[in-house]
Protein backbone atom coordinates (compact mmCIF):
# COMPACT_ATOMS: atom_id res chain seq x y z
CA UNK A 1 0.00 0.00 0.00
CA UNK A 2 1.92 3.50 -1.31
CA UNK A 3 1.04 6.22 0.83
CA UNK A 4 2.67 9.37 2.42
CA UNK A 5 4.48 8.65 5.83
CA UNK A 6 2.73 9.53 8.72
CA UNK A 7 6.03 9.46 10.80
CA UNK A 8 7.53 11.81 7.95
CA UNK A 9 4.99 13.92 8.04
CA UNK A 10 5.36 14.57 11.54
CA UNK A 11 8.64 14.40 11.93
CA UNK A 12 9.15 17.29 9.60
CA UNK A 13 6.61 19.71 11.17
CA UNK A 14 8.99 19.25 14.67
CA UNK A 15 6.15 16.94 16.01
CA UNK A 16 7.44 14.34 18.95
CA UNK A 17 6.55 10.85 17.53
CA UNK A 18 6.01 7.53 19.52
CA UNK A 19 7.02 4.15 18.22
CA UNK A 20 6.49 0.22 19.09
CA UNK A 21 7.88 -3.29 18.21
CA UNK A 22 7.09 -5.86 17.18
CA UNK A 23 8.50 -8.82 18.33
CA UNK A 24 5.87 -11.46 18.39
CA UNK A 25 5.70 -12.14 14.19
CA UNK A 26 1.80 -11.34 14.67
CA UNK A 27 -0.53 -9.35 12.03
CA UNK A 28 -3.63 -10.29 14.31
CA UNK A 29 -1.17 -7.96 17.09
CA UNK A 30 0.44 -5.71 14.99
CA UNK A 31 -3.09 -4.83 13.62
CA UNK A 32 -4.37 -4.18 16.82
CA UNK A 33 -1.29 -1.99 17.99
CA UNK A 34 -2.01 -0.20 15.17
CA UNK A 35 -4.96 1.14 16.16
CA UNK A 36 -4.04 2.18 19.15
CA UNK A 37 -2.36 5.61 17.70
CA UNK A 38 1.06 4.49 17.59
CA UNK A 39 2.95 6.89 15.13
CA UNK A 40 5.62 3.77 13.38
CA UNK A 41 5.55 0.10 14.20
CA UNK A 42 8.70 -1.48 13.72
CA UNK A 43 8.48 -4.81 12.52
CA UNK A 44 11.40 -6.74 14.13
CA UNK A 45 13.53 -9.45 11.70
CA UNK A 46 16.96 -9.37 14.07
CA UNK A 47 15.41 -10.20 17.37
CA UNK A 48 12.39 -12.00 16.00
CA UNK A 49 11.42 -15.46 14.64
CA UNK A 50 8.88 -13.52 11.82
CA UNK A 51 10.37 -13.73 7.85
CA UNK A 52 9.67 -11.39 4.64
CA UNK A 53 6.09 -13.44 4.30
CA UNK A 54 5.28 -13.13 8.04
CA UNK A 55 6.35 -9.14 7.49
CA UNK A 56 4.30 -8.58 4.43
CA UNK A 57 1.22 -9.79 6.45
CA UNK A 58 2.46 -7.49 9.58
CA UNK A 59 2.67 -4.38 6.99
CA UNK A 60 -0.68 -5.34 5.44
CA UNK A 61 -2.47 -5.34 9.10
CA UNK A 62 -0.38 -2.31 10.05
CA UNK A 63 -1.67 -0.12 6.71
CA UNK A 64 -5.26 -0.71 7.46
CA UNK A 65 -4.37 2.71 9.69
CA UNK A 66 -2.47 5.49 9.25
CA UNK A 67 0.41 4.37 11.47
CA UNK A 68 3.69 3.79 9.37
CA UNK A 69 5.54 0.66 9.00
CA UNK A 70 8.93 0.14 9.81
CA UNK A 71 11.04 -2.90 9.51
CA UNK A 72 14.61 -4.10 10.89
CA UNK A 73 16.40 -5.54 8.45
CA UNK A 74 18.57 -9.00 10.03
CA UNK A 75 21.51 -7.45 8.49
CA UNK A 76 23.04 -4.68 6.91
CA UNK A 77 23.10 -7.18 3.42
CA UNK A 78 21.49 -5.88 0.54
CA UNK A 79 18.91 -8.58 -0.30
CA UNK A 80 17.29 -7.51 2.86
CA UNK A 81 17.26 -4.27 1.56
CA UNK A 82 15.79 -5.04 -1.46
CA UNK A 83 13.22 -7.41 -0.36
CA UNK A 84 11.71 -5.24 2.14
CA UNK A 85 11.29 -2.19 -0.16
CA UNK A 86 9.80 -3.73 -2.42
CA UNK A 87 7.76 -5.78 0.10
CA UNK A 88 6.55 -1.86 0.94
CA UNK A 89 8.46 -1.01 4.30
CA UNK A 90 8.01 2.16 4.43
CA UNK A 91 10.95 2.72 6.45
CA UNK A 92 14.41 0.60 7.50
CA UNK A 93 16.25 0.48 10.65
CA UNK A 94 19.87 -1.42 10.32
CA UNK A 95 20.87 -2.77 13.46
CA UNK A 96 24.96 -1.91 14.66
CA UNK A 97 26.04 0.80 12.21
CA UNK A 98 29.88 1.18 13.11
CA UNK A 99 31.29 3.40 10.57
CA UNK A 100 30.80 5.75 7.55
CA UNK A 101 31.60 2.77 5.06
CA UNK A 102 28.63 0.95 6.67
CA UNK A 103 25.93 4.00 6.92
CA UNK A 104 27.26 4.72 3.38
CA UNK A 105 26.19 0.37 1.86
CA UNK A 106 23.16 1.36 3.84
CA UNK A 107 22.38 4.00 1.45
CA UNK A 108 23.32 2.29 -1.86
CA UNK A 109 21.37 -0.52 -1.17
CA UNK A 110 18.84 1.59 -0.45
CA UNK A 111 19.08 3.95 -4.03
CA UNK A 112 18.61 2.79 -7.33
CA UNK A 113 21.59 3.40 -9.77
CA UNK A 114 23.42 5.36 -10.26
CA UNK A 115 23.01 6.48 -6.28
CA UNK A 116 23.19 3.21 -5.55
CA UNK A 117 22.29 -0.62 -6.15
CA UNK A 118 18.87 -1.78 -5.34
CA UNK A 119 16.96 -3.55 -8.52
CA UNK A 120 14.20 -2.17 -10.62
CA UNK A 121 11.88 -4.33 -10.00
CA UNK A 122 8.98 -2.24 -9.15
CA UNK A 123 6.53 -2.52 -11.87
CA UNK A 124 5.58 -5.75 -9.86
CA UNK A 125 6.22 -5.41 -6.18
CA UNK A 126 3.83 -4.73 -3.66
CA UNK A 127 5.62 -1.29 -2.74
CA UNK A 128 3.85 0.10 -6.22
CA UNK A 129 0.99 -0.99 -5.37
CA UNK A 130 1.54 -3.94 -7.73
CA UNK A 131 2.02 -1.97 -10.56
CA UNK A 132 -1.13 0.11 -10.20
CA UNK A 133 0.70 2.92 -8.68
CA UNK A 134 2.75 3.97 -12.09
CA UNK A 135 6.74 3.63 -11.71
CA UNK A 136 7.31 6.35 -12.78
CA UNK A 137 5.25 8.02 -10.27
CA UNK A 138 6.95 6.04 -7.78
CA UNK A 139 10.35 6.37 -8.29
CA UNK A 140 9.97 10.17 -8.21
CA UNK A 141 8.32 10.31 -5.35
CA UNK A 142 9.31 7.01 -3.07
CA UNK A 143 12.33 8.69 -1.42
CA UNK A 144 10.29 11.72 0.43
CA UNK A 145 8.35 9.20 2.13
CA UNK A 146 10.76 6.43 2.81
CA UNK A 147 12.39 6.69 6.53
CA UNK A 148 16.49 5.43 6.43
CA UNK A 149 17.73 4.34 10.32
CA UNK A 150 20.75 3.19 11.32
CA UNK A 151 21.06 1.92 15.14
CA UNK A 152 23.81 3.56 17.14
CA UNK A 153 24.55 0.17 19.46
CA UNK A 154 28.43 0.26 20.52
CA UNK A 155 31.00 2.77 21.27
CA UNK A 156 32.34 2.45 17.64
CA UNK A 157 28.98 3.62 16.68
CA UNK A 158 29.01 6.59 18.72
CA UNK A 159 32.62 7.77 17.37
CA UNK A 160 31.25 7.50 13.59
CA UNK A 161 28.28 9.55 14.08
CA UNK A 162 29.86 12.56 12.34
CA UNK A 163 30.55 10.51 9.55
CA UNK A 164 26.66 9.05 9.22
CA UNK A 165 25.85 12.71 9.87
CA UNK A 166 27.80 13.58 6.71
CA UNK A 167 25.07 11.36 4.43
CA UNK A 168 21.88 13.30 3.30
CA UNK A 169 20.19 9.89 2.59
CA UNK A 170 20.19 8.87 6.64
CA UNK A 171 17.14 10.45 8.35
CA UNK A 172 17.68 9.67 11.39
CA UNK A 173 19.92 7.90 13.93
CA UNK A 174 18.18 5.66 16.73
CA UNK A 175 20.51 4.85 19.65
CA UNK A 176 20.06 1.05 20.48
CA UNK A 177 21.16 1.27 25.26
CA UNK A 178 21.43 -2.29 25.55
CA UNK A 179 23.57 -3.04 23.16
CA UNK A 180 25.29 0.20 23.40
CA UNK A 181 25.95 -0.33 27.60
CA UNK A 182 27.27 -4.12 26.18
CA UNK A 183 29.88 -2.87 24.16
CA UNK A 184 31.32 -1.20 26.65
CA UNK A 185 31.21 -4.26 29.39
CA UNK A 186 28.27 -2.80 31.46
CA UNK A 187 25.49 -4.94 30.17
CA UNK A 188 22.22 -3.19 31.22
CA UNK A 189 24.14 -1.51 33.86
CA UNK A 190 22.03 1.52 32.71
CA UNK A 191 23.27 4.06 36.21
CA UNK A 192 27.14 3.36 35.06
CA UNK A 193 28.50 6.65 35.15
CA UNK A 194 30.49 5.88 31.71
CA UNK A 195 27.12 3.96 29.79
CA UNK A 196 25.60 7.85 31.01
CA UNK A 197 28.92 9.86 29.61
CA UNK A 198 28.48 7.42 26.59
CA UNK A 199 24.64 7.96 26.03
CA UNK A 200 24.78 11.72 26.09
CA UNK A 201 27.65 11.61 23.74
CA UNK A 202 25.46 9.74 21.19
CA UNK A 203 22.95 12.04 21.44
CA UNK A 204 24.78 15.44 21.67
CA UNK A 205 26.70 14.12 18.29
CA UNK A 206 23.43 13.44 16.40
CA UNK A 207 21.68 16.84 17.22
CA UNK A 208 25.01 18.39 16.15
CA UNK A 209 24.93 16.44 12.96
CA UNK A 210 21.19 17.53 12.08
CA UNK A 211 20.06 14.37 12.23
CA UNK A 212 16.64 13.35 13.40
CA UNK A 213 17.56 11.26 17.07
CA UNK A 214 15.62 8.00 17.69
CA UNK A 215 16.00 5.43 20.88
CA UNK A 216 14.48 3.10 23.07
CA UNK A 217 12.53 4.42 26.55
CA UNK A 218 15.11 3.09 29.41
CA UNK A 219 13.49 2.23 32.66
CA UNK A 220 13.75 5.46 34.79
CA UNK A 221 13.37 7.45 32.05
CA UNK A 222 10.22 8.67 29.95
CA UNK A 223 9.24 9.66 26.36
CA UNK A 224 8.56 13.18 28.08
CA UNK A 225 12.01 13.39 29.11
CA UNK A 226 13.77 12.21 25.88
CA UNK A 227 11.15 14.65 24.02
CA UNK A 228 12.41 17.61 26.43
CA UNK A 229 16.49 16.29 25.58
CA UNK A 230 15.72 16.79 22.16
CA UNK A 231 14.32 13.31 20.93
CA UNK A 232 12.42 12.88 18.04
CA UNK A 233 11.00 9.74 18.03
CA UNK A 234 10.61 7.31 21.14
CA UNK A 235 9.38 3.40 21.41
CA UNK A 236 8.36 3.02 24.94
CA UNK A 237 6.70 -0.41 24.72
CA UNK A 238 6.90 -3.39 22.56
CA UNK A 239 4.05 -6.23 21.81
CA UNK A 240 5.74 -9.10 23.82
CA UNK A 241 6.03 -6.96 27.52
CA UNK A 242 2.45 -5.20 26.64
CA UNK A 243 0.98 -8.76 26.49
CA UNK A 244 2.99 -10.27 29.37
CA UNK A 245 2.59 -7.12 32.06
CA UNK A 246 -1.62 -7.10 31.00
CA UNK A 247 -1.50 -11.25 31.81
CA UNK A 248 0.41 -10.73 34.78
CA UNK A 249 -2.01 -8.21 35.85
CA UNK A 250 -5.16 -9.67 35.34
CA UNK A 251 -3.48 -13.07 37.10
CA UNK A 252 -2.78 -11.42 40.26
CA UNK A 253 -6.05 -9.34 40.32
CA UNK A 254 -8.01 -11.99 39.79
CA UNK A 255 -5.43 -14.34 42.64
CA UNK A 256 -6.43 -11.57 45.26
CA UNK A 257 -9.97 -11.56 44.15
CA UNK A 258 -10.18 -14.79 44.24
CA UNK A 259 -8.75 -15.01 47.62
CA UNK A 260 -11.02 -12.44 49.41
CA UNK A 261 -14.11 -13.80 48.24
CA UNK A 262 -12.75 -17.46 49.73
CA UNK A 263 -11.22 -15.76 53.03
Amino acid sequence: MYRESRLKARLRSGEPTLGCWLFMGSPVVSELLAHAGFDALIVDHEHAPGGLETGIHQMRAIQTTPTTALVRVADNQPMYFKQNLDAGAEGLLVANVESGEAAEAAVAACRYPPQGIRGHQTGASRASDWGFLPPSEYYRTWEQNFLLALLIESDKGVAAIPEMCELPEVDMLFIGPTDLSGSIGRARDFDAPEFKELMAEAERRILEGGKWLGAVTLPGDSPAKQFERGYHFVTNANDVTLLREAARGAVAAGAADAQAVGG
